[in-house]
């Protein structure tokens, strides 16, 4: 029987309907997190409350997987849309994620100022040459997902990057720039937390993130919209 870990930051927005779903609930709460334990579609399930943020997200994810030892991890909540495609209450599905709070800037005088424009995203690499290095979601959990896209008809599915970190862009110009360069669509702050560390693992993992708002075309943050990020998930889980 499949243990499948699901992970959100804000248990009030991004886990209640799931929480209200489970059969035989157990809360488990430590100074990190807190875990509600039971079964949904016959499937051990772990939910994951994370708190806001990479550093969190990394903390929680890491000890649940050493104190669950889950076989597939999916990380669900809201995102904010990049790019004029991306509407509210569309879903985005990870097929890649990358940090967008990790960056080189080129080197300039004092005096010469500074341009986002010339700021890099990049990993650093100890040992290697530092470079940009995307984390990839589970082609596994990708079709999975593809096989229930049909169901979901409050919007349309898009398959791509997901840019994730410790910051909320509202800056319309720079949000076009990074869909642009790196073909961002939408941006969450746990996602690449969790990538990583499940891919450390070896761990299939996925970011499903419903859009709550797109500052580009004026489509205002409804935190609400979480709901429907949880009742695809739950679609999902029919099928492992």
């Amino acid at each position: 029987m499949s243990k499948i870990l699901i992970i959100a930051a804000m248990a009030d927005v991004e886990l209640n309907f799931l929480i209200k779903r489970l059969e035989q609930l157990k809360t488990e709460k430590t100074n990190l997190c807190t875990f509600y334990l039971g079964k949904i579609a016959q499937k051990d399930i772990i939910l994951c409350d994370a708190k806001v943020g990479l550093i969190n997200t990394a903390a929680a994810i890491t000890l649940a997987i050493e104190k669950y030892q889950p076989d597939y991890i999916i990380n669900q909540g809201c995102g904010g849309g990049f790019g004029k495609n991306i509407h509210q209450s569309d879903i985005v599905v990870g097929t890649e994620c990358i940090n967008i709070t990790s960056i080189m800037t080129k080197y300039k005088e004092e005096g010469q100022g500074y341009s986002l424009d010339d700021w890099d995203f990049i990993n650093y690499l100890a040992g290697e040459k530092d470079r940009l290095v995307p984390q990839k979601a589970s082609e596994e959990l990708i079709e999975k997902v593809k096989k229930i896209e049909p169901s979901y008809t409050q919007g349309k599915i898009h398959y791509g990057v997901i840019g994730s970190g410790d910051i909320w862009n509202k800056e319309c110009d720079w949000m076009l720039h990074l869909n642009q360069k790196y073909h961002i669509l939408c941006e969450d702050m746990e996602g690449i937390a969790v990538y990583t560390i499940a891919n450390q693992y070896h761990i299939p993992t996925i970011d499903i993130r419903v859009i709550s708002d797109n500052e580009i075309l004026k489509e205002e943050y409804d935190r609400n919209i979480s709901l429907k990020a949880q009742e695809f998930t739950m679609n999902l889980l029919e099928i492992f």
